[in-house]
């Protein structure tokens, strides 16, 4: 919607800025039929919030503050589900596993929405509140064991679960007191879309972590006989069928090997989607597996929607043509392209060499042309430099 209808994102902003200052839970956390759920955890309305704004869509973006702050860090007020933890999670970095279920996740998507709360913040002018979120967002880091490589359940004296095995949900056997939300360890190993060059210095670099998703894509596809059925869609043990890891085909671009996007963004667009009653592999929430494959099509994808960049996968059509605001057109095109040609060779943007493996939002959202030289072989030298490879959390690589 920030690329196709920006004066329609405008209207739902302010809406979503109604909504989160006179919901109790402050940031919505999912609004169904005009009541606020509070199912599921997190407090992810601040993200669309903060990739509006991050966007150039204008809005009193202030006015949202004080909900979100109180959410963020006010304790006295009583934990709703969606937000359990939070007082440890500020205090200790992680919310610990044998006090609070669902822990993993809950610490990563935490940490996720104080990202997008920070620049919220800082929109509103309270700085220190601002630092202090971006902060307390790399608490991602207490929960990826540095040793395994995989995000494990911590327990409060800050050891690990062990015998650990990321293919299962979680350290107890009754299937509420799961450790991750609706996945397991390999996907939530991948689940933070932020800080990108921190995690993969984290676990040891561009090799380390380009590794990793190697494995993730051809581990075994097994789940444990408690696994829920949204973890569906299976690629090894990548879950295409639900939201926690739909970003991870993108990662490899953060590591100069974009060439192994374009392949498995191609093979998920045409093997996890038909035209048929049942054509969808999983659970379309609200539109967003719907989503992942129109941007996909297109040939790009926002894996930070805070970051307001879209990084390059691998086109479906020869051309697309999309709408992008009052009198402003986006044209794709990938001459040639055809189903054993996945790979991306060059590309250009209006006529002229672009080497980058990504491309920022008020350049694509102004129009243009965007045209993709498709390849059955992969370049890997595109997008391979530092300088091109997509940024994160507020820097590149």
């Amino acid at each position: 919607m920030t690329l196709v209808a920006p004066d329609r994102t405008k209207s739902l902003i302010d809406d979503l800025i109604r909504q989160t200052q006179q919901s109790p839970y402050g940031p919505l956390v999912w609004p169904l039929q005009g009541k606020e759920t509070g199912t599921m955890i997190g407090w992810h309305g601040v993200v669309p919030l903060a990739e509006a704004q991050a966007k150039g869509i204008p809005a009193d973006y202030a006015a949202a503050w004080p909900a979100i702050a109180r959410r963020s860090f006010d304790f006295k007020a009583p934990d709703k589900d969606n937000s359990l933890g939070r007082e440890a999670y500020d205090k200790m970095g992680y919310v610990p596993a044998d006090q609070v279920f669902e822990s993993v996740s809950r610490t990563q998507e935490y940490a996720y929405d104080d990202w997008a709360s920070s620049h919220l913040a800082r929109a509103a002018g309270a700085s220190a509140d601002a630092d202090r979120l971006l902060k307390r967002s790399g608490n991602w880091r207490n929960v990826i064991d540095r040793d395994t490589g995989f995000a494990r359940p911590r327990f409060a004296d800050g050891t690990w679960w062990t015998p650990y095995d990321p293919v299962q949900l979680g350290h107890m056997p009754k299937p509420w007191w799961r450790d991750y939300t609706e996945a397991n360890g390999w996907q939530a190993t991948f689940l933070n879309q932020h800080d990108l060059y921190g995690r993969i210095a984290y676990v040891g670099g561009d090799a380390a972590f380009a590794a990793k998703l190697d494995a993730f894509f051809s581990a075994p596809s097994t789940l444990p006989d408690n696994a829920p059925p949204d973890i569906s869609g299976l690629v090894g043990q990548y879950a295409h069928g639900n939201e926690p890891d739909q970003h991870a085909a993108y990662l490899y671009a953060y590591v100069g090997q974009p060439w192994k996007t374009q392949a498995m963004v191609r093979r998920l667009c045409t093997e996890m989607y038909r035209n048929a009653p049942d054509g969808i592999i999983g659970n379309d929430d609200c539109g967003q597996m719907s989503a992942w494959f129109v941007f996909s099509a297109l040939g790009f994808y926002p894996v930070d929607p805070v970051e307001a960049a879209y990084v390059f996968g691998s086109p479906l059509f020869e051309r697309a043509t999309v709408r992008v605001g009052t009198g402003r057109t986006l044209t794709i095109e990938a001459p040639g392209n055809r189903a054993d040609t996945p790979y991306v060779a060059a590309v250009t943007w209006n006529g002229k060499p672009w080497s980058k493996s990504w491309i920022d939002h008020r350049t694509l959202s102004g129009g243009g042309t965007l045209r993709f030289t498709m390849s059955a072989t992969p370049n890997p030298s595109f997008g391979a430099a530092r300088a091109d490879r997509p940024p994160s959390f507020g820097h590149s690589a």
